[in-house]
């Protein structure tokens, strides 16, 4: 279980699908990482997204206004969390 990983060890947590549009709710992103920092503890949480934003012009995986809002989500989830 990733709670059991070396206290030293700092992990990225993907909380958000860029792949998949609509992009998931604030509520659903903050929900995410909550869980992440209750396993894992707060210092040792990374919010990343599941595997990138390959917005590549010539083969979009991601649309730039998704990863944009999901983006967005992550930043606004770390804030909650950081407040406390």
């Amino acid at each position: 279980m990733l709670g059991e990983l070396p206290r030293r060890l700092r992990i990225g947590v993907g909380v958000v699908n860029q792949k998949r549009e609509p992009v998931e709710g604030g509520d659903e992103v903050l929900r995410r990482t909550r869980r992440a920092v209750e396993v894992l503890g707060a210092e040792r949480v990374l919010l990343t997204p599941d595997c990138g934003f390959a917005t590549f012009a010539d083969n979009p995986v991601a649309s730039a206004r998704a990863a944009e809002a999901a983006r967005g989500h992550v930043a606004r989830a770390a804030a909650v969390l950081r407040r406390g």
